[in-house]
């Protein structure tokens, strides 16, 4: 499990986000691996893309996984306050 994370972060890191996620999305869908590790990963690799949405969903299936995962808690709490922050301004211009 932890090969495939790390050959993941090593993608992720030469920019190759692309190849990162099908390698992960890959063993979510075979379930090959335990399931938290990768849902935080692909989790963080799309944070780093700045595509909250897909982020939050991640981090939001690892807390349906273990509720007390606290780096995936701040994670969104992390992108909560920022979408906060954006939808004011969409919803009061």
């Amino acid at each position: 499990m932890h090969t495939i994370i790390a050959k993941a972060r090593e993608l992720a890191k030469e920019k190759k986000t692309e190849e990162a996620v099908a390698l992960l999305e890959e063993q979510v869908v075979g379930e090959k691996e335990g399931p938290e590790e990768i849902l935080m990963e692909l989790g963080i690799i799309y944070n780093g893309k700045a595509d909250f949405t897909r982020a939050l969903n991640y981090f939001n299936a690892v807390l349906r996984l273990n509720p007390d995962n606290g780096k995936a808690r701040t994670y969104v709490n992390m992108i909560n306050g920022i979408l906060d922050y954006y939808c004011k301004d969409l919803l009061n211009p």
